[in-house]
């Protein structure tokens, strides 16, 4: 699939049609796959990212996820779920609560917090919630704009 055919798949949501307090959520499983091209990509072979005994005698269960792949999921979201192809990202800031581990399945959860109306933006509460412990393990708030398509 060529990059124009896959952004011609992303969803589309028009300012107006974005109210106060909507929820939209989507699952993800941080395969390991994913966990290595990102590891690939930028380098990163921190211990206790790549190292499952290093990272249990620091106190964690396993390898523990990069926190900038919740980022990525987050980017995917924005920009192919919701609002879609018309937004790009203003400003995350975002809580890492607790770990997330190869394998486990997360599923985002948005709500429309605010509409920016002078700024055609909107600002989400987000929050990872692992589908795998039951548990929500990072948070945050995101504002997002959209262009006029």
């Amino acid at each position: 699939m060529q990059l124009s055919d896959a952004a011609s798949c992303a969803n589309h949501y028009s300012f107006e049609e974005i109210t106060d307090g909507l929820k939209v959520q989507q699952a993800y499983r941080i395969t390991d796959e994913l966990f290595s091209a990102f590891a690939q990509l930028f380098g990163d072979y921190s211990p206790i990212h790549v190292d499952a005994e290093y990272a249990r005698q620091a106190g964690f269960d396993g390898r523990v996820v990069h926190g900038a792949i919740l980022n990525g999921v987050l980017s995917h979201f924005c920009g192919m779920i919701f609002p879609g192809r018309a937004s790009h990202l203003l400003s995350v800031d975002l809580r890492y609560l607790k770990p997330t581990y190869v394998g486990e399945e997360i599923e985002l959860r948005v709500t429309v917090a605010q509409k920016v109306e002078s700024l055609k933006a909107i600002v989400l509460k987000v929050e990872f919630f692992n589908i795998t412990r039951e548990m929500t393990v990072c948070n945050g708030r995101v504002q997002v704009a959209l262009r006029n398509e």
